[in-house]
């Protein structure tokens, strides 16, 4: 009786540890190392990351080369990170976190984001979770998206999106007055705004930067742009951006 206990006790143990190890080999997994003339996804989603954060401005290829390596460089230098161009396991774990730093922008560089709020405010929307108004939109409806500092009024299509929705102009009427509380052109910032869904307003962040995927024709914009909700995430890794997440509690008055 007691050499059958030893046994199942043995047998726990040596269960306990390949687990351990399976879970450390599968963590160690996430952060394959890439360098110089590194190619594959891994590649490929550090280069989108990336130029989310604006380190990299070119099509993501999955090829390490010199611009993704001088681009790693940056990432580096502005973490604080040993400078080495090579993205191994410290670095891939904070550009892939959303504490990661966005490259910084030149004194010299003007970037117009738009008119800010003056005075309050009435209309807030609420702070509703992604899983939930997913379900609530509709692909292909026009929706009613209110800036939240203006309080300037157009409509919007939502097209899709997973991690958060994709959205494009109905008119190219709604595309001028887009582009007139982004500043008058297209550009990497996000707003507050206040969207109409199932007769509630809803408190989300758009973003200032059409790109991808284009499906109407004749609104004079060139893709769709990305609009978050609470529990919305990039699409790289799904990440939180804490950029979106202040404009929609700004939209929510908080």
């Amino acid at each position: 009786m007691v050499s059958r206990k030893r046994k199942n006790i043995k047998l726990i143990i040596c269960t306990l540890i390949l687990l351990c190890v399976f879970s450390v080999s599968s963590a160690a997994g996430i952060y394959e190392t890439v360098a110089q003339n590194s190619f594959g996804e891994t590649v490929q989603r550090v280069q989108i990351r990336l130029r989310e954060l604006d380190y990299f401005y070119f099509k993501p290829t999955g090829n390490y080369k010199g611009m993704t390596v001088n681009s790693v460089i940056k990432f580096q230098m502005r973490e604080g990170l040993p400078v080495d161009g090579t993205a191994g396991e410290q670095t891939q774990t904070i550009l892939f976190s959303a504490r990661a730093l966005r490259a910084t922008i030149p004194d010299s560089v003007h970037i117009p984001i738009g008119p800010s709020l003056q005075g309050t405010q009435e209309i807030k929307g609420s702070l509703v979770r992604w899983d939930t108004i997913k379900t609530e939109l509709i692909v292909g409806k026009s929706y009613r998206v209110m800036d939240y500092n203006t309080g300037k009024v157009f409509y919007m299509t939502y097209t899709g999106g997973t991690n958060h929705a994709e959205m494009e102009c109905t008119t190219a009427e709604d595309m001028a007055k887009f582009l007139s509380v982004f500043g008058g052109v297209v550009n990497y910032s996000k707003r507050p705004v206040v969207i109409g869904v199932n007769g509630k307003d809803v408190a989300a962040s758009l973003y200032g930067f059409p790109h991808g995927t284009d499906t109407i024709k004749d609104n004079d914009m060139d893709g769709h742009t990305c609009m978050f909700f609470q529990g919305s995430t990039s699409h790289v890794g799904g990440i939180a951006d804490v950029e979106h997440q202040r404009q929609i509690y700004v939209a929510a008055g908080a």
